[in-house]
């Protein structure tokens, strides 16, 4: 078999906003908006580099089934250089840009293979003008399916090499957002892949980039470019090395070009506001020498010491915040911190406060009784309360997350009250 390489992307959400972030500044504000498309042209600069022979998408090249005309104008001209370097792209269409929502309000190039949402579709795979096997694919016609569109999935006997592309959802569903909701596609398991007789699964729809079986290989590259605070880190494509026997060789490249990521601070041994901006002012140098990249930056304060009741005014934690930020406007190369949370804790041993049977060890009894960081009985006891009813759709964006730090705040702040620890009568 000849042999032969490509690149397996996906998850584009071209145009996608990032989730929850507020206006920084021009600079930062300029560079999240074109940051999914150019984390998209850095995959197509490796492909034409790398003279690879094909490129695949698998699914939500658009992030909604009404994609802007931008980001249309952009994924064309990008697979337009596909083009002209003469890479073939097979592409999926996923649950965020269904084939039901696509519009031919821009012509695709001849390049572009997008697979059929009525039945599994097959294209041969071709290396040095000759086929060597083929390429499989069946895109999401309505948005969120559940059907198993694994087991439609069969490679042809004659095939040297073949490769599934497809977006879903193998094993359990995976949380893709803050918001906690079932957004299962496709759902399969290993054993439905297994047996297809595939050599090759390039799957998307999980953001998360993990290989989930190696015989065959099960692929998720995950999404190229992190959308909000939960996807952080190194994100990218892979490149594909299929040897003359069949084996394949994976390289991941990071293509994104901003990161997400979470900074924690000790506060144990900061004794005034000095030292706690001195310290957010090296965690920002720490990752702007190693990263050498624009940051979106979580800071998560920690620990137990003298500047904890200063952590826990929210007043206070903006103060810092938009001090930092100043700090880094008009870069290029930022680190931007967009949230400082507070974690830190008073200089209280809580458990043997609850030991005692005063009026804190009775709070802290009826805490437990009540919520004690169960995230199911918060929501139950919220479920309740008319003002909760109110908030509609809005809802969705109390996380679990969210819920557990307003747990833990509620015992901290309880506590510290009773004791007096701000002060008050």
């Amino acid at each position: 078999m000849q042999p032969f390489r490509f690149i397996q992307c996906g998850d584009l959400h071209l145009g996608a906003p990032f989730h929850y972030l507020k206006s920084i500044g021009k600079s930062v504000d300029q560079a999240v908006a074109l940051a999914t498309y150019r984390s998209f042209e850095a995959i197509v600069d490796w492909a034409i580099e790398e003279r690879v022979q094909a490129f695949l998408i698998t699914g939500d090249a658009y992030n909604s089934k009404d994609h802007n005309l931008e980001a249309q104008v952009r994924f064309v001209r990008a697979v337009e250089r596909l083009a002209e370097a003469r890479i073939p792209v097979y592409m999926v269409q996923g649950n965020h840009d269904p084939a039901e929502s696509w519009r031919a309000q821009i012509t695709l190039p001849e390049n572009v293979h997008v697979f059929s949402s009525k039945q599994v579709q097959r294209f041969p795979l071709m290396v040095n003008n000759l086929e060597i096997g083929g390429i499989y694919g069946m895109s999401c016609g309505e948005g969120n399916e559940t059907t198993n569109f694994a087991k439609q999935y069969k490679a042809f006997e004659s095939d040297d090499f073949s490769i599934a592309v497809m977006h879903g959802t193998v094993g359990a569903a995976t949380e893709n957002s803050e918001v906690k909701i079932n957004t299962s596609v496709g759902p399969c398991n290993v054993s439905d892949l297994t047996e297809a007789a595939m050599d090759y699964w390039a799957i998307g729809h999980i953001h998360k980039r993990q290989i989930v079986n190696e015989e065959p290989y099960v692929v998720y590259a995950g999404n190229p470019q992190g959308l909000h605070k939960k996807e952080r880190g190194p994100k990218g494509a892979y490149l594909v090395s299929v040897s003359n026997n069949g084996h394949c060789e994976l390289e991941f490249k990071e293509t994104c070009a901003i990161r997400f990521e979470r900074a924690t601070i000790d506060i144990s041994s900061l004794k005034n506001e000095a030292d706690m901006m001195e310290m957010i002012r090296h965690k920002k140098d720490m990752l702007r020498n190693n990263l050498k990249k624009p940051v979106l930056l979580e800071i998560v304060l920690t620990g137990t010491g003298a500047l904890h009741r200063l952590c826990a005014q929210e007043d206070v934690r903006q103060m810092w915040l938009a001090d930092s930020q100043e700090e880094d406007k008009g870069r290029s190369v930022f680190i931007m911190p967009y949230v400082i949370v507070d974690e830190t804790s008073p200089a209280i041993d809580l458990e043997e406060r609850r030991k005692l049977s005063d009026m804190v060890g009775d709070y802290l009894s009826a805490y437990d009784e009540t919520i004690h960081h169960d995230v199911t009985n918060i929501r139950a006891i919220l479920a309740e309360r008319p003002e909760f009813k109110r908030l509609g759709r809005y809802a969705d964006f109390l996380s679990d997350e969210v819920l557990s730090r307003a747990a833990r705040r509620a015992e901290i702040e309880g506590v510290t009250k009773l004791m007096g620890a701000n002060d008050e009568d």
